[in-house]
């Protein structure tokens, strides 16, 4: 049923590839075309029908489903294209190629028993949220009584995924989330083979991707399922504003761009930034290319302008929504340092990015990596794109700029993609180089792949273990005391659990008992971080205080009974070693009652005083 269903939420991008993809015969390029078709157009039409006051029927599903396997039918019979049955072994090294990296994807979540740490909670409460109301909601209730303007690209795809397999939300989230992961490699292809012309580097950028830095595997341990979606998405949309900038006048590449960029603004607001910092540098070099001709300079960006205009009109409601509800503090600021404590911190935040850069593997692909830019630059070969990296960089300095809400370390976690495109031309370079000094045209491919080999070899441990134990808040314990909980447990149930602060002056849940909300529907004390998302700001201060009180939490005083009645408590969810309230400083505790225990999992009911 997982095929099944990921064929039938494929005919979107199928229908669109058929009408606006590039038909050549790179099997990779037109998966990842179809992916991220797929994915752009499924926001689109959630935009829509909420925009609409609508929901989505089984019937209407099916209906929408239909029409876009009619629309690919149409589609590849009007465009008429040439299958030569000696390309057919191309699709099957590209499938293969594709199914194998989603082998191995799912097999670095092999541990996990639901999507992990603290991110994940709420996407999992989206989800369900959007599949009880059958469509984007306008708030959150019954759960979180607060409106809901978060993108939502990925959510709303996993609940049709979730909806079509008929696999609980938990696997859904890991089984899709890991292919999506999978996607960026062949969006990272789509990209490469755009701006080199040739498949060598980009496949060797595509295998990189796959197998050795430390993003985009390493989003797994921290839930970032919507940022892996908007990765899917930019590469494509990137490879697609390069090819407009040398034809303007293609109206399928300018709808194309249109889609993809309406799709990433709906799926991750950080990619929509670095695409925007992209389409603006490739405007400036049309521009200052032709700084005699302005008139001349408009027509050759017209395609651009157009596409990127006419996506930004296509997710404009949700923007604006975004704008209106969120209390976004958007702008630049200096994070040059004007005394010793921020010179520190400035730092101690370097390290930090630093280490999210790394392993030492990673550290050292920077090498090549830089002297694949430095080349380029030389040859004055993709200018828009050395810029758009070399300004990435700088972003991802503590020393530099910061674009609020954006900071530092969300440039370095997805620097990863202009590395490996970097170091993939590099190594395809010294292979070209080496050809022309020893007479072996066979050195172009060996080359580049033994490098890439060598990377992979190297950076094996990174690959094969990509979730830190720090970030795993449920294990098999929880699982079960969870589905007690749903079973067993009133709706209505208030529950007191353990809390650790987290960013942003918030508290989360340190085990299971985060997950009660999303994954049982029953309040918890801190229903998951999203709640600092709320317009309501005495309602997040309220949370907060509680949150930081059951944090110092150790026994049944003053406190604890004060915390009670204000949260109106009636039962708690404990994990032993974790967090402060522990069932021996439970024990003896006059209106407790321990109800449940499971392995290191227990349950307890309070009776009022």
């Amino acid at each position: 049923m997982s095929i099944l269903a990921l064929g039938l939420m494929l005919l979107p991008g199928l229908a669109g590839w058929a009408w606006l993809g590039r038909r050549g015969r790179d099997p990779m390029v037109a998966l990842a075309q179809i992916i991220g078709i797929s994915l752009a157009s499924i926001a689109l039409l959630a935009e829509g029908v909420f925009v609409l006051k609508g929901n989505f029927s089984p019937l209407g599903i099916g209906l929408l489903l239909a029409s876009f396997a009619a629309l690919a039918i149409v589609g590849f019979i009007r465009r008429k294209p040439q299958f030569k049955r000696k390309y057919l072994w191309h699709w099957v090294i590209g499938l293969a190629l594709f199914g194998g990296l989603i082998a191995w994807r799912l097999y670095q979540a092999r541990d996990l028993v639901l999507p992990n740490w603290v991110d994940s909670q709420h996407h999992y409460l989206i989800i369900r949220t959007m599949l009880e109301q059958r469509g984007l909601p306008e708030t959150l209730t019954p759960y979180l009584d607060q409106p809901f303007y978060y993108h939502f690209g990925f959510h709303a795809a996993t609940a049709l995924f979730t909806s079509l397999s008929g696999l609980p939300i938990g696997k859904a989230i890991l089984l899709f989330g890991q292919i999506l992961n999978t996607a960026i490699s062949l969006s990272v292809y789509a990209l490469g083979k755009t701006l080199w012309k040739n498949w060598r580097p980009a496949l060797a950028a595509a295998v990189l991707v796959g197998f050795v830095t430390r993003m985009p595997a390493y989003y797994l341990t921290w839930g970032r399922y919507t940022l892996t979606t908007g990765l899917v998405l930019l590469p494509l949309a990137m490879a697609t504003a390069l090819r407009l900038a040398k034809h303007p006048e293609d109206k399928r590449k300018t709808a194309l761009l249109a889609i993809l960029t309406g799709g990433i603004l709906l799926t991750h607001y950080f990619t929509g930034l670095l695409l925007a910092l992209f389409l603006i540098i490739l405007f400036l070099a049309i521009f200052l290319h032709r700084l005699k001709t302005m008139l001349t300079a408009l027509v050759t960006a017209r395609g651009l302008l157009l596409g990127a205009g006419l996506g930004f009109l296509l997710a404009l409601p949700w923007v604006w929504r975004m704008l209106h509800l969120s209390a976004l503090n958007a702008g630049v600021q200096s994070n040059l340092p004007t005394a010793l404590d921020g010179f520190q911190a400035a730092s101690d935040t370097a390290t930090y990015i630093w280490k999210l850069l790394g392993p030492a593997s990673n550290h050292w692909l920077l090498i090549p990596a830089a002297t694949g830019l430095i080349w380029a630059l030389i040859k004055r070969r993709r200018v828009a794109f050395v810029v758009w990296t070399v300004v990435c960089a700088i972003l991802a300095s503590p020393w530099s700029l910061t674009i609020h809400p954006f900071r530092p370390d969300h440039f370095a976690i997805t620097f990863f993609l202009p590395l490996s495109l970097w170091a993939g031309w590099a190594f395809w370079q010294a292979g070209v180089l080496l050809t022309k000094w020893l007479k072996k045209s066979w050195l172009s491919i060996l080359v580049p792949a033994l490098l890439v080999a060598g990377w992979c070899v190297w950076g094996f441990d990174l690959s094969v273990h990509p979730v830190n134990s720090v970030t795993v808040l449920v294990e098999e314990a929880d699982l079960e005391a969870l589905d007690w909980v749903e079973e067993n447990v009133p709706t209505d149930a208030r529950f007191l659990i353990n809390t650790a602060y987290w960013q942003y002056n918030n508290y989360r849940g340190v085990d299971g008992g985060g997950w009660l909300l999303p994954y049982t529907g029953r309040w918890s004390l801190v229903p998951t971080v999203f709640y600092g998302f709320s317009p309501d700001k005495d309602y997040v201060s309220q949370l907060v205080d509680w949150g930081k009180t059951a944090n110092s939490l150790t026994t049944c005083d003053t406190a604890f009974w004060d915390l009670v009645e204000d949260a109106d408590l009636g039962w708690i969810y404990i994990r032993e070693g974790v967090g402060g309230l522990q069932p021996e400083g439970l024990a003896g505790c006059e209106g407790v009652t321990g109800i449940y225990h499971n392995d290191r999992v227990g349950i307890y009911q309070i009776h009022p005083q």
